[in-house]
């Protein structure tokens, strides 16, 4: 552990009061990266456009604001120049999910070392409330999110747990902004494991929370903890296993389960081919990335 315990700039966080992305802030640059004793020099984070984009800005490391979908791009090929960094790519639901989404399954394909944090509130706050493809779908008249049979949202966990069944070497996760400690370990190990990590971060929008939106989310989360049975919703047709981020399979199962049914934290699946050497890992390869 390094001495500091700060990696933030003096750059002041333009952000709206009670905004998720002070969590991932805080969780990353006060806790994970100074726990792990990263090097500010040896430390790349690159962001797309959002809320959540900013972030470069304000953590003392070397970073970039780069366009509308493509930090996950831009990681791989900084990571494949420099292979000693650590290669951190940010950005939100609409960035990873909607403009970006094709860049994801060939980063899980070629498993370099870099971590993704995807901030997803789903919501494009920057550009005043459009909705996201990992809106959960408002039924008129009723209380509760459903989705739409003409417009269902994209499912990010299911998505990359699917992309990762090919290879099963990468790290997938889910976090909450709202708990810091938690999501601080999340991306530790995200960072530690030698391969494509990717983690998502439940974020509240206090601009746009249609009713009862995060409430549902935070009052049925549950955590997964490695060894323990997972809790499943009530009238789940599958009795509960114990957890083991390991198992592709069960890891498909479990993001399987509605987010707004039972909202899941912790590592899904941890890929044990992701402790081997990877594709950009040595100093001076600089194989094709075809």
């Amino acid at each position: 552990m390094m001495e500091t315990t700060d990696y933030r700039t003096t750059v002041k966080p333009v952000w709206c009061a009670g905004c998720g992305n002070y969590g991932v802030l805080n969780a990353l640059a006060r806790r994970a990266l100074p726990n792990l004793g990263i090097p500010r020099h040896q430390t790349f984070i690159v962001s797309g456009i959002g809320c959540c984009a900013r972030i470069p800005a304000y953590v003392d490391t070397y970073g970039l604001n780069s366009v509308h979908g493509r930090a996950v791009a831009i990681a791989q090929g900084a990571k494949l120049s420099k292979p000693e960094l650590t290669v951190i790519a940010i950005g939100g639901d609409g960035d990873f999910f909607s403009i970006g989404a094709g860049h994801l399954p060939h980063a899980v394909r070629r498993n370099l070392d870099i971590t993704c944090i995807m901030v997803n509130n789903f919501v494009y706050a920057l550009t005043k409330g459009q909705t996201s493809p990992t809106m959960p779908r408002l039924r008129r008249g009723e209380g509760k999110f459903l989705s739409s049979p003409f417009n269902p949202p994209v499912d990010p966990l299911l998505d990359m747990i699917s992309y990762s069944a090919s290879t099963l070497a990468s790290f997938i996760a889910q976090g909450i902004s709202t708990d810091v400690a938690h999501l601080q370990w999340l991306i530790e190990e995200g960072i530690k494991h030698r391969g494509f990590s990717f983690i998502s971060v439940l974020c509240p929008c206090i601009t746009f929370n249609p009713p009862d939106l995060f409430a549902t989310i935070k009052a049925e989360a549950r955590y997964l903890r490695e060894g323990e049975k997972v809790g499943l919703p009530a009238g789940s047709a599958d009795e509960p296993w114990h957890h083991d981020p390991g198992n592709i399979d069960r890891a498909l199962a479990l993001a399987r389960v509605s987010l707004l049914d039972q909202p899941m934290l912790g590592i899904f699946f941890r890929g044990a081919l992701g402790q081997e050497p990877l594709l950009g890992t040595e100093p001076g390869n600089h194989a094709s990335m075809a």
